[in-house]
């Protein structure tokens, strides 16, 4: 049943605007997306039909705000702050990956805390500055997805989260601006003393281990796909076309309150203590490999997944259509 709305029934709604571009909805969602209460977004041009419809379309929420990192900025409410992720006009884009060399974090890193507490958990309690995900195309996302993958790449994106990442080891960076669902991975300072390190060495390859990572739409109760794409790596958790055996990446093993950040630093440890090896270059100018396939790494997961019962090895094969 639809809510029941009156003109001083609080509403929030997406920061970006999930109409079709041109159209006359997508026109007045633009005007009365800053509105707080369903009077005010009457006054900015909304019809009532047209807050009903968002609310049950997750466009919009009514009722009590939701949290801070779901909460729009006024159109009207100036520049935003100087420190903020750069725009690709900026001539260094934070949200594309033309080639595997990610930008650099625009601040040094903090020095290290003395806390026991893990580093990627001292950082998720920092404010963290503003950053610009207005580039982002929701459209036809669920609203539980939209709030966490929003606030996953706020925090990823943010000054903040790439000076962490420089100092556990990680980047992040889109591989497409206007989809936060895809991300490069790249995983850095493999442990020296390990086999893995020593094998890159011997191949004259950087320390480091390239990843693709794509959410679904089920995010956050659904894992994250996650493949290795350069260079070839065989034996511990690798398998033939890049599939990586973790239980964390199967639904059995997945726990939704697990961020970004934390996998990454999970799947590092796999491959820095785990009897992984170089199993060829590939591509060294490109650094792919030309049989480690997005489809090929799916088909590998299915056979981990039924490795583990429970696991539901068809996570990975349906509704991954970024």
């Amino acid at each position: 049943m639809p809510p029941k709305l009156t003109d001083d029934t609080p509403l929030t709604f997406l920061e970006h605007n999930p109409k079709r571009a041109g159209s006359k909805a997508h026109e007045r969602f633009q005007r009365y997306k800053v509105a707080k209460t369903v009077a005010e977004a009457l006054r900015l041009g909304a019809s009532r039909s047209d807050i009903t419809s968002d609310i049950k379309a997750g466009f919009c929420t009514s009722g009590a705000l939701p949290p801070k990192e779901a909460q729009k900025r006024p159109l009207d409410s100036g520049p935003l702050p100087k420190a903020k992720v750069q725009r690709e006009d900026s001539g260094r884009p934070p949200v594309s990956i033309p080639e595997p060399s990610l930008p650099e974090p625009s601040q040094k890193p903090p020095e290290a805390s003395s806390s026991s507490m893990p580093r990627e958990q001292d950082a998720s309690k920092q404010p963290l500055q503003q950053v610009d995900l207005s580039f982002a195309n929701m459209s036809g996302k669920p609203m539980r997805y939209v709030k966490r993958t929003m606030g996953e790449a706020k925090r990823l994106l943010s000054p903040e989260g790439l000076a962490e990442a420089e100092k556990s080891g990680y980047r992040f960076c889109l591989k497409d601006k206007e989809n936060l669902a895809r991300w490069f991975v790249q995983l850095r300072d493999i442990n020296p003393d390990g086999k893995l390190a020593a094998d890159l060495k011997k191949h004259n390859l950087d320390a480091s281990i390239d990843l693709e990572l794509v959410l679904p739409d089920g995010f956050p109760m659904e894992p994250p796909f996650v493949r290795v794409v350069y260079p070839q790596l065989k034996g511990g958790f690798v398998f033939e076309r890049g599939g990586i055996c973790f239980e964390p990446l199967t639904q059995k093993g997945w726990a939704p309150s697990m961020t970004l950040p934390t996998l990454a630093i999970a799947i590092k440890g796999i491959l820095d203590y785990g009897d992984v090896r170089i199993a060829g270059v590939g591509d060294r100018a490109n650094r792919t490999v030309a049989h480690y396939t997005e489809e090929g790494a799916r088909k590998d997961h299915t056979a981990i997944s039924a490795a583990h019962r429970g696991g539901d090895s068809n996570t990975y094969g349906k509704n991954y259509t970024s």
